[in-house]
Order: structure tokens, then sequence, then C-alpha cells
């Protein structure tokens, strides 16, 4: 039941990022919907600005989990990350599929409530991953499939990012063993000693 618990603090976590850059997303596709490059461009930002804090969540906890599976606390998971960024991102993934389905089906044979259905799984899906607003508009604007796929970098970025933290929890470098001064001198410490007791 602990584990469920820490689970969904995570999971919310993740989801307050992606409400965070929701909201900067749409405030700048806005400002810049006049240009188009200018909206292409600050909607890059947005999306790999989103991408950095949801990796550096995960990270962070694979760190913290990789020190207590060095301790024999925990059992390593390396599919921990994936598991919550798929958590976190099931309501994009339900609305990407509903507005492929209904996208689909209305292309096939104009059905009204296939019209409705695209119509307000695609708003919302927009509107709630604000952060992928700029590259939609540039370069999947009319595309059935675009919602199914915004949620994939997340949930890639959260998998490798778990899965790095586990591996450098003590950091990316590793402390040095201090050495001996002896060591310095002779190729190992029984060397050393070696010398002494000759004089």
């Amino acid at each position: 039941m602990d584990q469920y618990k820490k689970n969904g603090y995570q999971v919310i976590r993740l989801c307050l990022y992606q409400f965070g850059m929701t909201l900067f997303g749409l405030v700048v596709a806005m400002a810049t919907s006049s240009s188009d490059t200018l909206i292409l461009w600050t909607g890059v930002f947005s999306a790999l600005f989103y991408l950095y804090l949801v990796y550096s969540l995960v990270y962070e906890l694979g760190q913290k989990d990789g020190i207590r599976i060095e301790a024999g606390k925990r059992k390593y998971n390396p599919l921990r990350g994936f598991w919550l960024a798929l958590a976190a991102n099931s309501l994009n993934i339900l609305l990407g599929i509903l507005s492929f389905v209904g996208k689909v089906v209305y292309d096939a044979n104009a059905a009204e409530w296939a019209g409705q259905m695209y119509g307000i799984a695609n708003t919302v899906a927009k509107f709630i991953q604000g952060m992928y607003v700029g590259i939609l508009k540039t370069f999947l604007m009319d595309v059935s499939f675009a919602n199914l796929i915004t949620p994939i970098p997340a949930i890639i970025v959260c998998t490798i990012g778990y899965i790095l933290g586990v591996k450098y929890c003590h950091g990316v470098k590793e402390p040095k063993e201090k050495k001996e001064k002896t060591d310095r001198y002779y190729p190992n410490i029984s060397d050393a000693r070696n010398v002494k007791r000759k004089k």
C-alpha cells in the first residue's frame, strides 16, 4: 500500500509539471501566433523544457532508488520510469485514441457522432498539452494521429531518465578513493614497507 502511495505521488508530480508547462506553452503560443517562425521555435523550446523537467524528476527518483537498491532495500525495476510516465499520460493517451478514431470514422462515412468526438477530444488534448501547440500547429495540424504521438516523448524520456538515475545514483563522476602518500612513490604499499625495513 505504501508503494502505491509513493508511485501515486510521483505520478501527481509529473501531472503538475505537465499542467504548469501547458499554461506556459499556451501563453507563449498566443503571444507568438502572428508569426509561424516564432510559434514554431517557442513551441520547440516549450516542449524541450517540459521534457527536461520530467527527465530531472525521474532521474532524481532513480538516484534515490539506486542507493536503496545497493543497500538491498529495494528491487531494481528498470521500467519504473516507464510505468510512472504511462500513468501520468493516461488521459493524454485516451484523448489521442478518441480523436484518432473519431477522425478516421468521420473521414470514412461522415458520421456526426465521430466528428463531434474528434472535435471535443482534439480540443481538450491540445489544451492540456499546450507545450506542443507550436509544433502541432506547424507540422501536424490536421494529422489524425497527432494526439497519439505527443505523450511518447515524455514516456521515452522518463524511461531513460530513471535507468540513468539508478546507474549513476552517486553522480556521474564517482569519488576517487584516497590513496596513501606512499602510493605516490611505490607501486603498492607493501613495496614501500619493504624499503623502510631495509633502511
